[in-house]
Order: C-alpha cells, then structure tokens, then sequence
C-alpha cells in the first residue's frame, strides 16, 4: 500500500477518509467492517487522496486559518451569521427542502455538514470564498436533505439546481 493510515473504528455505517490539518491520512470505519476490506477501500481512493494531500499542503502554504487575528475571526463569524442563512433560505424554497436548523462553527477541516435530522452546519472560513463558492457548499449539505451519500444521484440533484457546481467546487480547493 501507498499510505499509511491511521484507522478509526465506531458505531458508524460507512467509511471515510479524510486528511487531517497534520498532513495525515484519516480512515473512520465501521466496527464490523475487516482490515481487507479497510485496505481496498484505500488502495480504491488512492487518487483522492494524493489530490487532497497537494491540496492541504498548498492552503498550509498560503495564508493559514491559524493566522486570523481574533477581530478577523469575528467579523468572519458575523458575515457567516448574515450571509449563510439567507443563502440557505433561497436555496431551500427552489430545491423545495426544509433544513431542521443553521449553525455557524469554526470547522477547520468541513466546510459543512448535514446531521441524520436534517440540521445543517456552516464553517465560519467560508466566508474566505467568493459568493459562488458558498452557494454551492449550502446547495450540497441542503442535497443531503434528500440523499444521504455522495453517490452518483447525489450529484445530479446538485446538478439540477447549479449546472456548473464542478466550477465552483474547484473555487474551494484553490
């Protein structure tokens, strides 16, 4: 195998990697699921991760997050506060889904997230991105009200409502 891994094991029912801020590979898996199967799924993502490891070595290279001033941190969260929630109300009426509830949080490593009950989160750094870029993250957790995965279907309901997510997806990783 290409990488080393550090495996986390829980109660979860599917499986994920991720890079850690350290330049880590992060696996979380389900109790049940074997070392083998763990170890396919790597070697499967291999390209995935070679890409999201160039990724965070370059956004460590640029201007960190751990270089905001405390006053740059507030005004940041402030924005957050203005600009997501209505974002996220003009998105939910024409992709006709109802989110349970917005928070904003100081997330380094998720841009945002949607719980099993339908609460959504924003990471405060969004605010770092061009309009475009926001409104595309709102519009992928406000998909995860219909599909709970990143299959295939999962982005093609993105794709209904911002043909050109591709484009603004990229605007993240830059």
């Amino acid at each position: 195998m290409k990488y080393d891994y550090e495996l986390i094991k829980s109660a979860r029912k599917t499986i994920e990697i991720s890079i850690s801020k350290e330049f880590k590979i992060i696996v979380r898996a389900p109790y049940k699921m074997s070392h083998a199967d763990i170890d396919k799924f790597v070697l499967k993502h291999e390209n995935w991760i070679e890409k999201h490891l160039v990724i965070a070595k370059n956004r460590y290279e640029a201007k960190g997050y751990d270089e905001l001033s405390d006053d740059e941190i507030i005004n940041l969260k402030q924005k957050a506060m203005e600009v997501i929630p209505k974002r996220v109300e003009y998105f939910s009426k024409i992709m006709n889904v109802k989110p349970y509830g917005i928070k904003i949080t100081s997330a380094k490593t998720r841009w945002g997230s949607c719980s099993s009950k339908n609460s959504l989160c924003f990471s405060y750094r969004l605010m770092l991105y061009p309009p475009e870029a926001v409104d595309y993250v709102v519009v992928h957790e406000l998909a995860h009200i219909r599909i709970k995965n990143h299959s295939k279907l999962f982005y093609q309901e993105i794709e209904k409502y911002m043909p050109d997510y591709k484009n603004r997806k990229k605007m993240l990783n830059s």
